[in-house]
């Protein structure tokens, strides 16, 4: 099976972070058994409004099921604490969104505004072309009607093998990471995107191109 590694802004986060207590009390919260989970990551951190602390997982397990498509999913899930229960705030199933075969699914939380909480940032690997290596990503915000996904799209693509399935002009390869320094200085407002570009259309660039990509995430706070 592919792997693709993400390097994340963790590090820059790490003061607003902690591993939760308990990994499988998110788990069964999500309405999992730990022993279906193959991977997750749960951690401690202000992701609304809230003094308090939420409980942020995302899991990667096993459902079951038979077809190949349907083997593995994942779910996001926030979670308040109320004495020795995890309440939902949200709850995401990954698999049912896209009916498609998703794999590894990783967990970041970085604050993309500087207002001290942290946005939620979820990738998966997504095989629904067995020849397109790729890995999604969802940005998502807490705002006045909760929770939302900001932006969405893929972070690693590879299409330069799906020469069948895939239109020429699509045949790329890139791969993103997020440039949290320049989405600071819009205090959350426009995400920033650094693109390397190494084929398009098919074809290998003699040299990787490195393209700055802008987003909108929010509306620009009042007064600013």
């Amino acid at each position: 099976m592919r792997r693709a590694a993400r390097i994340g802004f963790l590090l820059l986060a790490s003061t607003a972070l902690c591993l939760a207590e308990s990994g499988e009390d998110a788990y069964r919260a999500l309405g999992l058994k730990p022993k279906q989970v193959l991977a997750g990551t749960v951690l401690n951190s202000r992701v609304t409004t809230s003094s308090e602390k939420q409980v942020v997982c995302v899991a990667t397990y096993f459902t079951g099921k038979k077809g190949k498509s349907e083997a593995v999913n994942i779910k996001l899930g926030v979670f308040n604490r109320s004495a020795d229960r995890l309440v939902p705030v949200y709850q995401r199933d990954f698999g049912a969104e896209r009916g498609a075969d998703l794999d590894r699914g990783n967990l970041e939380l970085l604050d993309l505004d500087g207002d001290g909480i942290n946005e939620i940032i979820v990738t998966y690997d997504s095989y629904e072309d067995p020849l397109i290596d790729q890995k999604l990503a969802e940005v998502i915000l807490y705002g006045e009607s909760g929770f939302r996904t900001a932006w969405s799209g893929p972070m690693h693509y590879d299409a330069t093998k799906s020469a069948r399935n895939v239109p020429r002009e699509r045949r790329d390869r890139f791969m993103r990471e997020i440039d949290l320094a320049a989405t600071l200085k819009t205090r959350g407002v426009t995400l920033f995107l650094s693109k390397k570009v190494i084929a398009i259309a098919g074809e290998r660039l003699p040299e990787p191109k490195i393209v700055q990509e802008t987003f909108p995430l929010r509306p620009a706070p009042e007064h600013w």
